[in-house]
């Protein structure tokens, strides 16, 4: 590997896990972008357990130095840690997706990557947080995005065969909501039923299979024939002890915008939200009559995909590649 090439530390030789594949595709865009080459971390696991993430818990050894020998990498870690993480390295620049931390973490948290070259955070929410308790020099702020392979123009188009497909974790408002809508209007839904042999079926609300949703490009191409998304912030509802009440604007929501979806959204104004835009860019729902009017207008007007496009312009893997570098 080139000494000199600012490299893409990617999991994707060790972990499967699907919420990684968004993450790769982040990656991919980001490794054609800076002409460089993918740093892959070497796990010391025996009897299946991760022997090499004790062993620098106890004793400061981390085998990922010996390979990387000081180049700088780049690397996303799915959640911010108050243990040791195996991206405390020195020439390794880091960004945080999920940050749930409370303030009498952030001591434990900075001392866990006290060895990387930088550290940013994905959320504009947990960024002022980070600033409000003193950490604003120690932090930078690399929102989120979403991979160019998904990039639309006006002209793009998607047959939209369901009014709503309800995919992910649901809000229980939100989905109140639905079923109190339902009752007196005629959708064509899309819902999850029960894992069947490790496949994730899907059924209209009529009982008709549509398939199996088991993969990423399955779950866009669901949404893609959705009119409709149901979005939530995830501290909310419920979700407050989860996140510790951070309402970071996750990923969904801009795969919602590149599917050509309406977007009622229930959520927590913040640093975040006004980021993204929130209000301009989703019906705001906060009552069912909010709902309700929401529904009627999703149903019978067509998205703006001019203002999506322009949306979108934004928010691309691609715009952060001059932060990287």
């Amino acid at each position: 590997m080139a000494q000199n090439k600012i490299l893409i530390s990617t999991e994707r030789k060790v972990n499967t896990w699907p919420s990684w594949d968004l993450v790769y595709e982040w990656e991919d865009v980001l490794r054609e972008a800076l002409h460089t080459e993918f740093f892959y971390p070497r796990r010391l696991v025996l009897g299946g357990k991760d022997i090499g993430r004790k062993l620098y818990e106890l004793t400061n050894f981390n085998i990922n130095s010996i390979f990387q020998r000081g180049r700088k990498c780049f690397a996303y870690e799915m959640k911010a840690t108050k243990k040791k993480s195996l991206l405390n390295l020195k020439g390794m620049t880091i960004c945080i997706i999920d940050f749930f931390l409370r303030e009498s973490e952030l001591a434990a948290f900075f001392n866990a990557y006290k060895n990387t070259d930088a550290i940013y955070v994905s959320s504009r929410e947990v960024y002022e947080f980070l600033k409000k308790n003193g950490y604003g020099n120690a932090v930078g702020h690399m929102p989120l995005t979403i991979s160019d392979k998904y990039k639309i123009t006006p002209n793009t188009t998607f047959n939209k065969e369901f009014d709503i497909a309800l995919v992910g974790r649901q809000n229980p408002v939100l989905k109140e909501f639905l079923d109190r809508y339902m009752k007196g209007h005629n959708l064509r839904v899309a819902y999850r039923g029960k894992l069947e042999n490790g496949n994730f079926p899907y059924y209209t609300t009529d009982g008709e299979f549509i398939g199996n949703v088991n993969t990423r490009q399955d779950y866009i191409n669901l949404i893609r024939k959705s009119r409709i998304g149901l979005y939530t912030t995830p501290g909310i509802d419920g979700g407050e002890q989860r996140t510790n009440g951070f309402n970071q604007v996750t990923p969904r929501f801009l795969e919602l915008i590149a599917s050509g979806c309406h977007v009622l959204a229930k959520y927590a104004p913040n640093p975040d939200t006004k980021y993204f835009e929130l209000d301009d860019m989703a019906s705001s729902v906060r009552s069912y009559e909010d709902f309700e009017k929401a529904m009627d207008k999703a149903l019978n007007e067509s998205v703006n995909m001019k203002k999506y496009s322009d949306y979108l312009a934004k928010h691309y893997t691609s715009t952060i590649v001059d932060m990287i570098k």
